[in-house]
């Protein structure tokens, strides 16, 4: 055994798609955040058609990002062990809608009539989406769907011309704006004000066995939400780049820039329980869950409370 291993708690984190939105997690990982709190971090992606929480409850990997609409389903599935929510990472909706066309003193309803290509490789996004919809008096079925997508294929389509709007998170969005090919039509983050959008899980066995590594990773992704909050777009950038190989530097920090203005990753890790409600509710109009499930049900929010104290 190294010495490192023994010297270091050995943890297994995954998010399940690679985007700024996340950016957090991956500055907390190169920035060293989790290793100046004793953990030895293993750090990967989800594959693509493994759900996070199934890699979970098969003890593939410790701590997942996710979102709490996962644990809101599994406990309306009758799931006891639901995974329970740690730290949030975003506290705002991070989409952008893109328009083929410029847009000029563009509103809500100009959708109608058009086709739109939401991302559907999971059910979560189109839920905030309708939510704006409805709240600007869309007409929902006066709008051509394309669902079922992944990012990639929703790219592509977008690309070719396929759709008039693409839904969709930067760094995709910046790339595809600066390429001509895209138009900011619209960001969700500012319609929805503050919903606890995606955060940290694990299994409830996992927390109960090994509590000392679950607040020291809290801790320094605490500490790795400060750095996010004190630091400029460019040296944010400068942080996550080997993450986005293929991303300019400068596309990269355009679109860290822009979710900064909209206060997209909040300053600490707790997470609130009216952006947990706030959420709850938007998963429960759109019909993906059923259950009014408290806040107490699935979070553990002494955890960040701590980070906070320390």
């Amino acid at each position: 055994m190294s010495q490192l291993s023994t010297e270091y708690r050995p943890l297994r984190l995954m998010d399940t798609f690679r985007n700024l939105f996340y950016t957090p997690i991956y500055v907390a990982v190169a920035g060293g955040f989790f290793y100046a709190e004793g953990l030895n971090v293993e750090f990967s992606t989800v594959p693509e058609g493994q759900p996070a929480m199934d890699m979970l409850r098969s003890g593939a990997v410790d701590i997942a990002q996710t979102g709490i609409s996962r644990s809101l389903m599994d406990l309306d599935e009758g799931k006891e062990d639901a995974p329970l929510h740690i730290a949030e990472i975003n506290q705002r909706d991070g989409f952008f809608l893109l328009s083929r066309i410029p847009v000029e003193n563009w509103a809500w309803k100009d959708l109608e009539g058009s086709s739109l290509i939401p991302i559907g490789f999971t059910p979560v996004p189109w839920n905030p989406l309708r939510t704006v919809l409805k709240n600007n008096g869309v007409d929902l079925d006066a709008i051509n769907l394309i669902g079922g997508l992944s990012a990639a294929e929703a790219i592509d389509r977008f690309r070719n011309g396929q759709a008039d709007y693409l839904h969709i998170l930067h760094p995709f969005a910046q790339t595809l704006i600066e390429g001509g090919i895209g138009h900011m039509a619209a960001s969700m983050g500012p319609e929805l004000g503050y919903i606890c959008y995606s955060s940290f899980a694990a299994t409830p066995s996992y927390i109960d066995d090994n509590p000392e590594t679950v607040q020291a990773f809290v801790t320094g992704f605490h500490k790795a939400l400060n750095w996010v909050a004190e630091s400029d777009a460019q040296a944010i950038a400068e942080r996550v780049s080997p993450f986005f190989p293929d991303i300019l530097p400068e596309s990269l920090a355009s679109g860290i820039g822009q979710y900064k203005i909209q206060e997209t990753w909040p300053r600490d890790a707790l997470i609130g329980e009216d952006g947990y409600d706030s959420m709850r509710d938007i998963l429960i109009d759109g019909g993906l869950v059923t259950g009014r499930h408290p806040y107490q049900r699935l979070v553990r929010p002494e955890l960040a409370r701590n980070a906070m104290d320390a």
